[in-house]
């Protein structure tokens, strides 16, 4: 049985159309989610296998409108294995710290 992390989302951007995407990627791709979208911004609470859904995230990105005028982080963790990851995204890149 895999171990599952929990990853804590926040995405924040002037594109409703992005913020529309996010919300229905993340419906679609993790079943047991939490979601609140407050004006320019989304948060959502989801699980993944191991670790942080890097290939997940790579995938929402490329369906993004304007993925350099957004801003994301996701805090993702497995205490039982102490994993940890916190990574940001902002002017088109990805910035992860371990």
């Amino acid at each position: 049985m895999a171990n599952y992390a929990t990853n804590n989302f926040f995405a924040q951007t002037e594109c409703v159309k992005d913020l529309e995407t996010i919300e229905q990627f993340i419906d679609e791709n993790f079943c047991d989610n939490y979601m609140v979208r407050h004006g320019k911004c989304i948060e959502s609470e989801f699980c993944s296998k191991w670790e942080c859904p890097e290939k997940e995230m790579d995938e929402l990105i490329s369906l993004l409108e304007s993925p350099n005028q957004i801003y994301i982080h996701i805090h993702s963790y497995e205490l039982s294995n102490e994993y940890v990851s916190f990574r940001t995204f902002s002017n088109g890149q990805w910035n992860i710290k371990q």
